[in-house]
């Protein structure tokens, strides 16, 4: 009984860390806002190490469920947004010499979001096997960034591969009209159930 009580808590250890990295989105803002860089970029790398941890613990232990999906897409929003917001604060020449492409990455990010919320009524939740790659990637640049610089090979890989992984949730919100979160197979799992309904 008590094993299975504690299996049972367990199981929210996923939802439990996804809250606690949008908890942390204040605190975050409101550190760059203060100008303390060095803690501002420590719970940064925090925050964005526990998002693996949260989705490779659900995975590994089956603690999937349609509440933590939409939980992570929340608390993942929240804290690209808050990152994006210390690079501006504390690397402000980073937008200055590629502002046009970040803003590009940061509208059609916002544009796929909206369309998500006019279709679903929530964000897609998707957590496909390129989006989790370009999050990966975002999370390196960010940190290389704030520990020793600048890398600009880093920051177009980190653009090309948030380009083509909102390009491809885009898609897949027009394609799908039901809210389906944790399709890590992405478009190409989308157009293989397709074709297998197709007579």
């Amino acid at each position: 009984m008590e094993i299975n009580r504690s299996r049972s808590v367990l199981r929210h250890l996923p939802n439990a860390i996804s809250v606690a990295r949008l908890l942390s989105t204040p605190l975050l803002v409101w550190l760059a806002w203060s100008q303390k860089e060095r803690l501002f970029a420590w719970l940064l790398i925090i925050a964005l190490a526990s998002d693996g941890l949260d989705g490779i613990l659900a995975r590994a232990f089956d603690w999937t469920s349609r509440l933590g999906s939409l939980l992570d897409s929340v608390a993942d929003a929240a804290l690209m947004l808050t990152a994006a917001y210390g690079v501006w604060v504390f690397h402000f020449q980073v937008y200055a010499d590629h502002g046009l492409l970040i803003w590009l990455v940061l509208g059609l990010w916002g544009f796929q979001h909206l369309l998500a919320l006019f279709r679903y009524r929530r964000l897609a939740s998707f957590h496909t096997g390129l989006v989790r790659l370009a999050v990966l990637v975002f999370a390196i640049f960010v940190v290389v960034l704030f520990l020793w610089g600048f890398y600009v090979w880093l920051f177009y890989l980190s653009v090309s591969l948030s380009v083509a992984a909102v390009l491809e949730e885009v898609a897949m919100v027009l394609l799908i009209p039901d809210w389906s979160p944790n399709l890590r197979g992405g478009l190409r799992e989308v157009l293989r159930r397709r074709r297998s309904r197709q007579p």
